[in-house]
């Protein structure tokens, strides 16, 4: 399976939905689904990526699965693609042709078709390239894109899910609900994962200009094919035929040197003999005069708009490809599925279970069907896993979590999240009295910092802008999860998927849009 943004938002996304599961009976489905997988294709030189690759081939070949994102933005993504083609394409041509009404007695004006269809065209190509330069250089994060760009941005993540919720009578209100989730979960994503976005949108552009540009030149060539054209030129400014000889001249640099000057550039003789004096009118040019220009107004389309275009546009598919490649699967999500997939499952109830166990362990996969129809007492929960993703800091309010419920805390942690608290630090949420605390905090080799929050306190703004500031001194690429608990005093910590103040975390914490910072609910072990 081929590393692209569709399966890595497919990935993400069924990683997402496993992690959210609530009930032991789907807990343990899951745990029983990801080792069976894994006793299914893995080897000794598998590597963590291949394995969790083979893991989305197999998640996506079950039965009654719903339309995943990465597959509903590759089908737009697709469809955009021709759509952006083919409108660039007669854009193009409308265009020209509307620059190139000849009525007998008045020319195409040379001056203003170049510079609008050849000068301004190579000046849009230099800042273009600036700024992806700049893009790539210096890894600027403000830039987004050409306002082309941002309008196919916003009709993926704005104006497309309000069509949808429009036509309502197209889809049942379940298939509704799940496709406006699918483009609610991309338009979150679209910050997580901005750099692949990023040049998906830049092709798209890349693509319009191109094929604008290419537009452009087949509607020029096919007017002077199919009719009888004249081009001249007047200006006020310049009054020497050759000054406009010198500037034609610089502009055909490009070709010049393998192209017969006769045919490259209009001669000395050919600019005197097509210019457009009003008091005489026309009448006094001769028509190959009239007609010189057009192979010069050709090659300049073609060398400063269809050929830079066509090179930017192989360059956003070679950025597209190199970002792809460096896409990190050691993301702490990624990393709990691996750990999940290569521990063991240890059951504590039933019978039924035990020879489920079985099975997997002998790899007798045949008996587990992959599906989530499978029968399970909800006593049973996987009691240890034999491999943890890694080490985690645990920070907690001063005088809030007692002794019991650090333990309590610690236990639940480690069989929700795959990790090990390696040790805990005391802190206020107070900038001015967690100086300590945030110094430790950021010399830490944990991989992952988890703070440890009452549910019910809301997120006012003087306590985000401390997590903030918590998150900007940790280690770069270190996650901070927000682990949500109800009451420390009570004795079940969990909290419900329906707590409205956890829905309140949510959205105080989406509108951060920091991907390294993510809300949990705390699930009683």
């Amino acid at each position: 399976m081929k590393i692209n943004l569709k399966n890595i938002i497919d990935l993400d996304y069924l990683t997402y939905r496993d992690d959210t599961l609530d009930s032991k009976d789907d807990i343990r489905v899951r745990e029983l689904k990801d080792r069976k997988i894994y006793n299914t294709c893995h080897s000794k030189t598998m590597t963590d990526k291949n394995l969790l690759l083979l893991w989305l081939k197999l998640r996506k070949n079950e039965k009654k699965l719903p339309l995943l994102p990465g597959t509903l933005f590759s089908s737009l993504y697709t469809s955009m693609i021709y759509i952006m083609a083919v409108s660039g394409f007669f854009a193009g041509i409308s265009t020209v042709y509307s620059f190139l009404i000849y009525h007998g007695n008045r020319p195409v004006n040379v001056t203003s078709f170049t510079a609008i269809f050849i000068v301004l065209q190579a000046a849009l190509v230099f800042l273009t390239l600036m700024l992806i330069l700049l893009k790539v250089l210096k890894h600027n994060t403000v830039y987004t894109g050409s306002i082309i760009q941002t309008l196919v941005s916003s009709i993926f993540f704005s104006i497309l899910p309000k069509i949808i919720k429009k036509a309502d009578w197209v889809f049942t209100s379940q298939n509704l609900e799940h496709i406006e989730h699918t483009i609610s979960f991309l338009k979150i994503k679209s910050r997580e994962y901005n750099v692949f976005f990023f040049w998906h949108f830049y092709i798209l552009t890349s693509l319009f200009a191109f094929s604008f540009a290419t537009g452009t030149l087949g509607g020029i060539f096919f007017k002077v094919i199919a009719s009888d054209m004249a081009f001249g030129w007047q200006s006020t400014l310049i009054a020497s035929s050759h000054n406009i000889h010198d500037i034609v001249s610089f502009i055909a640099l490009p070709w010049s040197w393998f192209i017969s000057d006769t045919i490259a550039i209009p001669t000395i003789e050919q600019i005197e003999g097509s210019r457009i004096i009003l008091k005489q009118g026309i009448s006094v040019l001769a028509t190959q005069n009239l007609v010189s220009w057009w192979p010069f107004l050709c090659f300049g389309i073609l060398f400063y708009a269809v050929i830079p275009r066509g090179l930017l546009l192989i360059t956003g598919i070679f950025f597209q490809k190199q970002a792809l490649k460096k896409f990190s699967f050691s993301n702490p999500k990624f990393r709990q599925l691996i750990a999940r997939m290569k521990s063991p499952v240890v059951s504590i109830d039933t019978q039924k279970n035990m020879e489920s166990q079985e099975a997997l362990e002998n790899k007798d996969i045949e008996k587990l069907p992959l599906n989530n129809n499978i029968k399970i007492s909800t006593n049973s929960f996987p009691s240890h896993h034999n491999e943890f993703t890694g080490n985690a800091l645990l920070l907690a309010a001063q005088n809030v979590y007692s002794q019991k419920a650090m333990k309590n805390l610690v236990k639940g942690i480690r069989q929700q999240l795959l990790y090990d608290i390696k040790n805990s630090i005391e802190i206020n949420l107070d900038i001015d009295n967690d100086a300590n605390a945030i110094v430790q905090i950021g010399e830490s080799d944990a991989n992952l910092i988890i703070l440890v929050h009452e549910v019910w306190q809301p997120p006012i703004r003087e306590l985000v802008y401390n997590i903030t500031m918590i998150k900007a001194s940790m280690p770069e690429n270190i996650p901070l999860y927000i682990l949500l608990t109800s009451n420390s005093d009570q004795e079940n910590l969990g909290v419900d998927k329906n707590d409205i103040n956890f829905k309140v975390w949510e959205k105080v914490v989406y509108k951060l849009e920091d991907p390294g910072i993510s809300v949990i609910r705390f699930l009683q072990p």
